[in-house]
C-alpha cells in the first residue's frame, strides 16, 4: 500500500459546495482567503491568478486547474485594468449554484468548489503539498483525470437529482488525481514522502512501511526493499524525506495510532500492538515524543472535540 492510498481510504471531505461562474470581460474579483480546500477549473476562456505575496501572476487557460490548500488571499481577473469586486459582493449575485458577472464581453467560465477535510487525517498531505497547485492542461494529464474534470463540468452545467452528492464524490476524485498528477510530473515534489514515492528505489521502502507498519523493520531490511546498500539508502532517504528511515516509521505508526484512537475507540493496548509496539510503555513514550501528549490525554481531547462537533 502506498501513502496516498492509505490517507484517502479513510479521509472524507465535508461541507462541499460548488459554483459555476460565468464571467464576461472585463471582470475581476478578490478574496481574503477561506479556511477550506478550494479548487477552480477553467472550463472556457482565460484569466490571471495572483495569490499571496510570494507568487508571480499565473496565466490560466481553458482546461487548467488550480487548488489552494490554505486560506491564501488571491485575485482572479481577465486583465490588469479590470475593476476588482470583493468575493463577498460576488456571492450576492448567486442564483442557486450559478453566478454571472462582468461587463458583457468575452466569456470565461469557471467551476469552483470548496470543501473541508479533517486536519489530522490530511496532515501527511498538508506537510508535503504546496499551498497552491497549478495544473496546466497538457499531454501528461491522464485520461482518468481529464474524465473527472469533464464529468464535473457537465454536472455543474446541468445539475440533476443527487447532484450535490455526485459533485462531492467528484471533488474527492479530483483531489486524488491532482496529487497523482503532481507526483508524476517531471518538476513535481522532490522532498518528503511524496518525493520518496516518485523515487524508483525509495518508493519500494515507503510502500513496504505502509503495507506492514507493525513489522520490525530495520534500516538493513528497508534498504533491501529499495535494492540499495544500507549506507546509500540511509543517506538518500534522509535527504529526500527529511527524516531517517526509522524516524519516518515511528512518525507513520503514531499517525495511524491517532486515527485509530479517534475513530475506533480501541483500547490503547490494542492500538499499541497494531502499530508495532509490544510494550504499552514504549508506545506511550513514542506517542508523547511525536505529539507532545500521552495517548490517554489525546483520547480525552478527541472525546471532548467530538462532543462539541
Amino acid at each position: 500500500m502506498d501513502p496516498l492510498t492509505e490517507i484517502f481510504t479513510q479521509m472524507r471531505i465535508r461541507k462541499a459546495s460548488f459554483t459555476r461562474l460565468d464571467a464576461t470581460a472585463p471582470w475581476g474579483f478578490v478574496s481574503k482567503g477561506e479556511q477550506a480546500v478550494k479548487f477552480v477549473l477553467v472550463v472556457r476562456g482565460s484569466g490571471i491568478l495572483t495569490a499571496g505575496r510570494n507568487f508571480d501572476p499565473i496565466p490560466l487557460r481553458s482546461g487548467d486547474v488550480f487548488i489552494m490548500l490554505d486560506d491564501v488571499p488571491y485575485r482572479l481577473f481577465d486583465h490588469d485594468g479590470s475593476q476588482m469586486i470583493d468575493c463577498v459582493d460576488v456571492e450576492k449575485l448567486r442564483v442557486g449554484h450559478r453566478i454571472e458577472l462582468g461587463g458583457g464581453g468575452a466569456l470565461t467560465t469557471f467551476v469552483s468548489g470548496a470543501f473541508e477535510i479533517d486536519a489530522l487525517d490530511a496532515q501527511p498531505l498538508l506537510d508535503v503539498l504546496p499551498k497552491l497547485l497549478h495544473l496546466k492542461l497538457d499531454q501528461n494529464r491522464s485520461l482518468a483525470f481529464q474524465s473527472v474534470l469533464e464529468l464535473l463540468a457537465a454536472e455543474t452545467e446541468a445539475p440533476g437529482l443527487g447532484s450535490e452528492a455526485v459533485t462531492s464524490r467528484l471533488f474527492e476524485l479530483l483531489f486524488v488525481h491532482a496529487i497523482r498528477a503532481l507526483a508524476s510530473h517531471p518538476e513535481g515534489p522532490t522532498h518528503g514522502w511524496l518525493g520518496a514515492v516518485a523515487d524508483r528505489n525509495l518508493a519500494h521502502a515507503i510502500k513496504a512501511i505502509h503495507a506492514e507498519p507493525a513489522r520490525d523493520w530495520t534500516v538493513e531490511t528497508l534498504a533491501r526493499q529499495a535494492g540499495m546498500s544500507r549506507s546509500a539508502f540511509a543517506a538518500r532517504f534522509k535527504a529526500v524525506v527529511g527524516r531517517t528511515p526509522l524516524d519516518y516509521l515511528t512518525h507513520w505508526r503514531i499517525y495511524r495510532a491517532t486515527r485509530m484512537i479517534r475513530k475506533r475507540g480501541a483500547a490503547l493496548a490494542e492500538v499499541s500492538r497494531s502499530v508495532g509496539y509490544e510494550s504499552l510503555a514504549a508506545f506511550n513514550r513514542a506517542f508523547k515524543k511525536e505529539t507532545g501528549r500521552t495517548p490517554g490525554a489525546f483520547r480525552k481531547e478527541a472525546v471532548r472535540e467530538a462532543a462539541f462537533a
